[in-house]
């Protein structure tokens, strides 16, 4: 009797069994498909999170704190920060240790930065020098008093200088501070501004003329001498566009198409033609990116500041909303770094693709793109490295 207790037990145990196997698999089965379904979830929520705003403490990140007086007169440069005051030129690593610094005496130094070279002179006197990251190249006392100043990527320069009997004169230099050529403006106008072209061969020099009841801008282009006995600049081109207002922004589309921008109007010159597109609300920026020119602009006072990029057809296309405050911008390799607001985005120039989007907490006055998602970024109470 005992032992056929035992094996109904047994069967009975047995039989509980097998109706909790079918259970068991289904459970399985619904935490496989779950664990599917998460997969998917997490994985369209990281590839949705390309280029979505994320927040970043500056302060945790590399770099030195710094006074908000000092910050206004530091720029990023090369691998570090170029500080730039009346009375000293340094330039300091990402960790605030001076690399070298100059001994200079001017009212009011103003610094240009293209690629390797810094231009620095002061405006109304008569004292520039140029550098690099490895120190001085030279210091050059002109004739007459700067207004404005200009670098080429092999680190030409060129400056706007106060000349008697002329309403104004072009001086170039070469990048060892040899004297290249200079240019009286005598009937053109009042140079403004002035740029090289990519190539470096051609100075486009903005000109304004208030001889009439009305400004007239003007382009004048010259050619860079190509020997050494010839000082003289080649009289390429002078332009005079149907418009009247100030034009001082000189950018490029390409090598050979000169474009200017001003407060609303923005012209193309090529050739023996003048090409101009609706007017905008306000120019806020304009600048070249590879082959085109970035515009950073609004529709008028208050509104959104947008970004829009104009090709080799010189055509209005798209445009894609920025933000409400511009700071600043930096471009390289096609993409622009730009400081809006509270964020710093990386936009894909051609494509008007932002790729990255950082929220950050401090206060930017500056920004420097050294390629790779790597920036500089002076802040108000600091210099940090940032990378996107």
């Amino acid at each position: 009797m005992p032992s056929i207790d035992t094996d109904s037990k047994r069967k009975k145990r047995s039989a509980k069994r097998r109706s909790l196997l079918p259970l068991l698999v289904f459970f399985i089965l619904v935490l496989m498909a779950a664990s599917g379904v998460l997969v998917y979830l997490v994985r369209n929520h990281l590839d949705a999170s390309v280029g979505v705003d994320s927040t970043t403490r500056l302060s945790a990140q590399n770099g030195f704190s710094c006074e908000y007086s000092e910050a206004q007169k530091l720029y990023p440069f090369s691998d570090g920060i170029l500080k730039v005051t009346a009375t000293r030129v340094a330039y300091l690593s990402l960790t605030g240790t001076e690399i070298y610094g100059v001994d200079i005496k001017m009212d009011k130094p103003f610094c240009v930065i293209r690629g390797d070279y810094a231009l620095v002179a002061d405006t109304g006197g008569f004292f520039c020098l140029l550098l690099n990251d490895k120190g001085e190249i030279y210091q050059k006392q002109m004739e007459g008093a700067i207004s404005f100043g200009a670098l080429s990527s092999s680190g030409l320069a060129g400056l706007i200088m106060e000349q008697q009997d002329t309403k104004g004169a072009v001086y170039l230099l070469d990048a060892q501070g040899n004297f290249l050529a200079q240019w009286n403006s005598v009937e053109s106008g009042y140079p403004v501004s002035i740029s090289f072209s990519p190539d470096q061969t051609v100075v486009d020099i903005a000109l304004v003329d208030t001889d009439g009841s009305s400004m007239q801008p003007r382009l004048k282009k010259i050619g860079l001498p190509t020997g050494d006995e010839d000082k003289k600049p080649k009289d390429l081109a002078l332009y005079t566009p149907d418009v009247s207002s100030i034009l001082l922004s000189i950018s490029y589309i390409g090598n050979d198409r000169t474009v200017l921008a001003g407060i609303s109007d923005i012209l193309c010159f090529y050739g023996d033609q003048i090409q101009a597109i609706a007017s905008y609300g306000q120019i806020i920026s304009a600048f070249s990116v590879d082959n085109g020119v970035a515009v950073i602009y609004s529709d008028g006072l208050g509104q959104e500041v947008r970004l829009e990029y104009l090709g080799s057809d010189f055509v209005r296309g798209n445009s894609v909303v920025l933000g409400n405050t511009f700071v600043d911008a930096d471009t390289r390799d096609g993409k622009v770094v730009i400081a809006v607001d509270d964020k710093i985005l990386l936009v894909d120039a051609a494509t008007l693709k932002t790729e990255k989007s950082v929220t950050v907490d401090t206060e930017v006055l500056k920004i420097g793109y050294k390629g790779d998602g790597t920036i500089v970024v002076v802040t108000a109470d600091s210099v940090r490295e940032l990378t996107l």
